[in-house]
């Protein structure tokens, strides 16, 4: 620059640069490159542009007040052509800051509107051209140039008869849109009703450049909330409808497809643009079914951006009725995936799609495989074929609660409490949601087995019998208890309510194998299992009996029990010399009026209800009787015919016998029982010495 900016002043109040732009001669003007243009062109244009950024409405106001003012800015619309970055964005960024306001506008609108100086120069032409400038910054500048020209002026430039300016407004539209600030701009323009009709109407099909980057626009425009409300408000939403119906229809430009498909799901980001759709339900339905033709589209991002619509449509709660309102979406999803299956893109969108879509299906109920006790079997129908499984799990449901996720579609559900009722449902999940869960299925668990016994255990066994007992299992979980099954030898033997029982009819000295179960309703429990033996022969017999006593006529006799009773006993008998002389239960008995010096042999019988069971003979003899010579029967002894003979003396002296005397023998020989015979006692005569 010539010397330093003052911030107090503006550069036109020091030095008048205007000048400089008309200066120069016509032949400068016309050199395409400008190869030449010196510095007093470069440095007034950076004047201008401080002068403009220091006080817009000051400067421009002064510069329409220039007595050249129309050559200025011919002159400056030429630059616009120039190689040069600098001096081409420093001139679109004047112009635009001058068509800003509405004095600059309308001065601008008397120049390039005049038949005369607009053959001269294109400057919508040439804007159009900047916006493929290498340079951001002059794209930018052109953009907003050509963005305030068109706001002003949007009826003439994109109903213009030069395809080419319509065209390039509508592309304008586009990349001021591109940015939220541009949006803003629009939006809250003073004229944007006009604005968004003149954009509605432009949506011709018969121009697919226009009506492409148009719908684009318009789709930016109703990204946000606020931006949805004033284009209904400004057009009403069946104009709106009616005009994306039309870009949807299949044609040879498929760029209006897809910003058609694009500028929908734009609207529908939010539940208020979905009730809109809803409100014009017939208009819908009918852009639904044409979106459902370009799924089968050969064009791939016309397919996806189709996809992309219908994803943002099924998000919301309720959509799934419209979406299948032809009942065809699901099978050309599957057709979808089957034929653009090397395209990544296209098979994650139908894959969302057809995730959304389930979202809203309640699942088919779960199918009751089998059910026990404490687990039951459940499958269920699986959704749409996928590639990858793991991308869709199942959640499985009991009784309201959660109780794990899995890809496959069956499940065993375990650790459940027998003779009780559940409910069962099945849910669909993703990583982008999940569905609706299924209507439950009702089943209830088996009554439950009864559990073994408890302390199975031997209480006795006898050579023929053996007695078992048992505590009883926790039947808490068992309804309908019946009793224990008795099983001897795998054979069935008895049934009973108690916790013991006695098996008889065994063979002694034989092992045995005795079950135990429960039985219920349900059936019969597992079995608990012991081994028994019956005792031998020898163990029921009895020991021989002792004499701890042994005198000249009585002896006391012992015994012992067997060391095992074969059955219940009921008594014992004492057999001497093979007479019976003692049945009872004691294990003792003295006997008396033996004979003395005479052997006996003496046994015992123990005597059960299984038979009698007889020890082996036991002898003894009883002591002599040296003081008395006189011959005595024993009470045992058995009976002789023989009368007893006395051997007579020779001489025999007598004294008559006293009746003292005569008592005291007849004392001693007494009939001794009624098995023993006694003979008549006679007085003998004896011989006294004195």
């Amino acid at each position: 620059m010539e010397n330093e900016y003052n911030n107090n002043q503006f550069h036109f109040e020091q030095k008048n640069y205007f000048l400089r732009f008309i200066k120069l001669n016509e032949n400068d003007k016309l050199n395409s490159k400008f190869s030449h243009i010196n510095k007093h062109i470069r440095h007034a244009l950076e004047y201008f542009v401080d002068d403009l950024k220091h006080d817009q409405y000051k400067t421009i106001d002064h510069f329409l007040n220039q007595e050249f003012v129309n050559d200025i800015f011919l002159f400056i619309a030429n630059l616009l052509s120039c190689d040069d970055d600098r001096i081409c964005g420093n001139c679109a960024y004047i112009i635009g800051s001058i068509i800003e306001i509405e004095k600059g506008l309308k001065q601008f609108l008397s120049i390039f509107t005049d038949n005369c100086l607009s053959t001269t120069v294109d400057i919508v032409q040439i804007l159009c051209q900047m916006l493929t400038h290498p340079d951001s910054d002059c794209i930018l500048n052109a953009t907003g140039t050509l963005g305030t020209i068109m706001v002003f002026n949007i009826s003439l430039l994109l109903n213009s008869t030069n395809p080419w300016i319509a065209s390039n407004a509508a592309l304008v539209f586009a990349r001021l849109t591109v940015e939220e600030v541009g949006c803003q701009i629009i939006l809250t323009h003073t004229k944007h009703h006009e604005i968004l009709n003149q954009l509605l109407a432009a949506l011709d099909v018969n121009d697919p450049s226009r009506s492409t980057n148009i719908a684009f626009a318009i789709a930016r425009l109703i990204e946000g909330e606020g931006g949805k409300k004033i284009l209904i408000n400004d057009c009403g939403q069946n104009k709106f409808f009616e005009a994306i119906l039309i870009m949807l229809e299949i044609n040879e430009d498929k760029g209006i497809n897809k910003n058609a498909c694009y500028a929908l799901s734009c609207l529908c980001t939010s539940q208020y643009g979905f009730q809109l759709c809803i409100e014009s339900i017939i208009l819908f339905h009918q852009i639904l079914i044409a979106i459902e033709k370009i799924l089968l589209s050969i064009e791939h991002e016309t397919v996806w951006f189709a996809l992309m619509c219908l994803t943002t449509i099924a998000k919301h709660n309720g959509a799934y009725e419209h979406l299948c309102y032809s009942k065809n979406l699901l099978e050309i999803i599957k057709q979808i995936q089957e034929k653009w299956i090397e395209y990544k893109d296209i098979q994650d969108e139908s894959k969302l799609l057809w995730f959304m879509l389930n979202k809203n299906i309640k699942p088919k109920q779960p199918q009751i495989d089998e059910c026990r006790e404490t687990s039951v079997d459940i499958s269920w129908d699986p959704c749409i074929s996928i590639e990858d499984d793991k991308e869709i799990q199942y959640r499985i449901i009991l009784d309201d609660v959660s109780i794990t996720k899995t890809n496959k579609t069956n499940y065993s559900i375990n650790n459940l409490k027998s003779n009780t009722n559940y409910n069962v449902k099945i849910q669909y999940v993703t990583t982008l949601g999940e569905s609706i869960p299924s209507d439950p299925t009702i089943f209830q668990t088996e009554d439950e087995l009864p559990p073994p016994v408890i302390n199975l255990h031997i209480v006795r066994t006898t050579m023929t019998a053996a007695r078992i007992g048992w505590e009883s299992p926790d039947l808490s979980a068992c309804n309908f208890f019946k009793g224990y099954q008795i099983y001897l030898n795998d054979i069935e033997y008895e049934f009973t309510n108690e916790c013991e029982i006695t098996i008889n009819s065994l063979i002694p000295n034989t092992a045995y194998k005795i079950d135990v179960c429960a039985v219920t309703m349900k059936g019969k429990g597992q079995r608990t299992s012991i081994y028994v033996k019956t005792e031998s022969n020898g163990d029921s017999i009895p020991a021989p009996p002792t004499f701890p006593i042994i005198g000249r006529r009585e002896l006391h006799i012992k015994w012992q029990a067997p060391e095992v009773i074969c059955g219940r006993l009921f008594r014992y008998e004492l057999i001497c010399n093979g007479r019976c002389i003692y049945s009872g239960i004691d294990q003792e008995y003295h006997a008396t009026k033996l004979k003395s010096d005479t052997e006996y042999i003496v046994e015992v019988n123990v005597i059960t209800n299984e038979g009698r069971f007889r020890s082996r003979p036991a002898r003894t003899r009883t002591l002599k009787d040296e003081f008395q010579r006189t011959v005595r029967h024993s009470l045992y002894e058995r009976p002789t015919q023989s009368p007893i003979r006395f051997k007579r003396s020779d001489t025999v002296i007598a004294r008559k016998v006293s009746p003292t005397v005569e008592r005291r023998l007849a004392k001693e020989m007494p009939v001794i029982n009624q098995n023993v015979q006694i003979t008549t006692v006679r007085a003998v005569q004896l011989k006294v010495i004195i």
